[in-house]
């Protein structure tokens, strides 16, 4: 079985960025988080895989799953 694909929803210095897990530059930045959010679905939903979404604090406040 392959491994699904995570994508995080997380804070950064200028709003909210969506980064693929294990990657170290993000897939998009926005100034809102509920933008970063919808962009981190689609890409999940795309991907088959996992969304989290994080708060400024870093703690996971959601997780969502999409099958491929």
């Amino acid at each position: 079985m392959l491994k699904k694909k995570s994508f995080v929803v997380r804070s950064h210095e200028d709003g909210w960025m969506v980064q693929r897990e294990g990657k170290k530059s993000p897939e998009s930045t926005h100034r809102k988080k509920e933008t970063a959010v919808r962009k981190g679905r689609s890409l999940a939903k795309r991907a088959g895989g996992i969304l989290k979404i994080k708060g400024r604090n870093g703690k996971i406040q959601a997780k969502r799953k999409y099958a491929a």
